[in-house]
């Protein structure tokens, strides 16, 4: 008679992973070995410069960039954190029933909403909304 234990729950689950390594290797390693026996190696210094879309490098990578284009990664983290953090508040008064939620989690959410505010107001005077 086979003793039960909590390690049989987890059997198909170290299953899947070793499954899923063997496979992940084979195909690295097929692929490569693929690559040796069909592949056409004739490198040239054309092949082997570094380019980045498609194109060669025209000026030093250490020029400045335009700080709006940090601008607008701000104001779309202060969205998209805004959303992230309130839907699940959202459901939360949603499913709260007559009851509502405590005051501490609205004065929470409210005191972070205002400092979601005070980052987008500093967007709009540093005219990340306006672009040229």
């Amino acid at each position: 008679m086979l003793q039960y234990s909590v390690y049989h729950e987890f059997l198909p689950i170290l299953i899947f992973l070793i499954v899923a390594i063997a496979i992940a290797s084979a195909m690295a390693i097929g692929g490569k070995m693929l690559s040796i026996i069909v592949g056409v190696h004739n490198p040239n210094p054309e092949k082997n410069a570094p380019f980045e879309c498609g194109f060669a490098e025209f000026e030093d990578a250490r020029i400045k960039f335009d700080v709006r284009f940090y601008l607008v990664a701000i104001l779309f983290l202060v969205f998209d954190l805004e959303v992230a953090f309130m839907i699940p508040w959202g459901v939360l008064v949603r499913d709260s029933g007559a009851g509502g939620i405590s005051w501490a989690a609205f004065i929470a959410m409210m005191i972070f909403l205002f400092i979601l505010l005070i980052g987008f107001i500093y967007e709009w005077k540093k005219g990340a909304l306006e672009w040229e």
